[in-house]
């Protein structure tokens, strides 16, 4: 199993794959936009990305990548729970 730290170092690439691919007509396919190294500037972004995403979720200032990644899907669970709870409060009182 790999190490945290070798994880680490790879989200970067991963994240900016997945940021340049695009959809390909109806099949759906996934096609890289572009190739390109990665830039340190590139890098500095997600860093940045990552602290403000730090911020947004509760609970998550002093947590790694791998439990702030874990936390923020879990949030982001709550928020669709509670956003469906509170439709559901409306429908009952009528408004």
């Amino acid at each position: 199993m790999p190490s945290f730290s070798s994880l680490c170092s790879l989200l970067p690439r991963v994240v900016l794959r997945a940021l340049t691919m695009r959809r390909r007509g109806n099949r759906g396919m996934l096609v890289a936009m572009r190739e390109q190294k990665k830039k340190p500037l590139q890098v500095h972004a997600v860093g940045k990305k990552l602290r403000r995403l730090k911020k947004v979720v509760p609970g998550c200032r002093d947590a790694g990548l791998e439990a702030l990644l874990r936390r923020t899907a879990e949030y982001m669970l709550f928020l669709e729970l509670k956003v469906i709870v509170l439709k559901k409060i409306l429908d009952l009182h009528g408004v």
